[in-house]
């Protein structure tokens, strides 16, 4: 396994030990901060880069807009991203977190799927060019892949209407051609796929990803990919933090 990335835990009280052992499995080191003091020294002087800081909620950092910009202008590095984790909070704190500029949230129930999910979404470097076209959510879903050599089960990681991340020992080689069938809540859909890349022990294993393939969705029929739309879209509004409707 790689060594871990620094994540930054603001504010964290008799919790921190428990969210530190589930990110240290998921390849992830916790770093704690109970001020926005203390997070500035540990920004400025870590040996390694943080781009990510955890955020308690409900938080106690004061105001809360001037603590997130000062730990972002003292950052030495290249960006930082703030994911709120807690209970959901009510209006008002959604409200004051969104004009803080917090866009990832973890509100609890969440599985160590979610976190390394969102954790893996936040450290996305907005200046490298990437972008998401479209949306992503981790699901708990159980898919069937079928491939010439047979079928297998595997997890679905994360998912969009192009798309999956498949959790499996036992991937397809890359650019190889896979039907995958997913359970979504209405109905079962089976959509032809190709494999666009792999996830396997060996120098190029991503430590932060689990074992499997990303596969991308091909010759997908209309109403397969407004329901993945539909689905993708509620699940993943659960892990952002968007400006609350008017009332």
């Amino acid at each position: 396994m790689g060594k871990p990335q620094h994540v930054l835990a603001l504010g964290f009280g008799g919790g921190f030990d428990v969210l530190a052992g589930r990110l240290l499995l998921l390849n992830f080191r916790a770093v704690r901060a109970a001020s926005t003091e203390d997070g500035v020294r540990i920004l400025e002087r870590s040996g390694e880069p943080i781009h990510v800081a955890l955020l308690a909620v409900p938080q106690a950092l004061g105001d809360l807009g001037f603590a997130l910009e000062r730990l972002r202008e003292r950052s030495p590095n290249s960006y930082l991203h703030f994911v709120a984790a807690g209970q959901e909070p009510g209006r008002r704190e959604l409200e004051n977190l969104h004009r803080a500029g917090v866009k990832f949230a973890l509100w609890e129930p969440f599985d160590d799927a979610a976190l390394r999910f969102v954790l893996n979404e936040a450290h996305q470097d907005p200046n490298s060019g990437e972008s998401r076209n479209v949306p992503r959510a981790p699901t708990a879903m159980l898919a069937r892949v079928f491939s010439a050599a047979g079928q297998k089960a595997a997890l679905v990681y994360n998912l969009s209407e192009l798309g999956a991340f498949l959790e499996t020992l036992r991937p397809t080689s890359a650019k190889g051609h896979v039907r995958v069938e997913l359970p979504l809540p209405t109905g079962t859909v089976t959509l032809a796929a190709r494999v666009v890349t792999t996830n396997v022990p060996g120098n190029i294993q991503k430590p932060n990803l689990p074992m499997g393939m990303g596969v991308e969705f091909t010759d997908m029929p209309e109403e397969a990919r407004h329901a993945l739309a539909e689905h993708v879209g509620a699940m993943a509004r659960r892990y952002r933090i968007e400006k609350p409707e008017p009332l």
